[in-house]
């Protein structure tokens, strides 16, 4: 059975930071498995199963994140750490909806395009700024 990703994954996407792009091909596969299992019907047990694992494993992906954006004193850390939180909390309020209307819809449609942005936009912001940093003869620049 041939069943299309969600979400399908490209180099663009990848940031440079290792640790960072796994972490995110991560994300978009559980983000395709919840599509997976919602499009055939596997019911509402698997899906908040499916749920849980992504809230946790996001979990341990921001704290990666942060540490890494602290650690090279990006200037916006803060202001990123806060789009974090936002989405945390989004997240657990759609999935209690999803309890309730058992539609994943629009759950799927906002974990989609919230975490393209983030990634292709917001945390390349980042990106750059530590990868331009990282550059022979600039590390000095890591501890300003």
């Amino acid at each position: 059975m041939n069943i299309p990703l969600y979400i399908v994954w490209n180099e663009e996407n990848n940031l440079g930071i290792p640790i960072i792009d796994e972490q995110h091909r991560a994300i978009i596969s559980t983000i395709n498995t919840l599509h997976y299992f919602m499009r055939n019907k596997d019911g509402t047990m698997i899906t908040a199963s499916t749920i849980t694992i992504l809230n946790e494993y996001t979990k341990f992906h921001f704290i990666t994140e942060e540490g890494i954006i602290k650690d090279w004193n990006y200037p916006e850390a803060e202001a990123h750490i806060k789009l974090h939180n936002e989405l945390y909390i989004k997240t657990i309020d759609m999935a209690s909806k999803l309890k309730i209307y058992n539609d994943t819809g629009e759950l799927l449609q906002f974990l989609k395009n919230w975490w393209i942005r983030h990634i292709c936009v917001e945390d390349k912001k980042y990106a750059s700024f530590i990868l331009r940093r990282s550059l022979p003869d600039t590390d000095a620049d890591r501890d300003k």
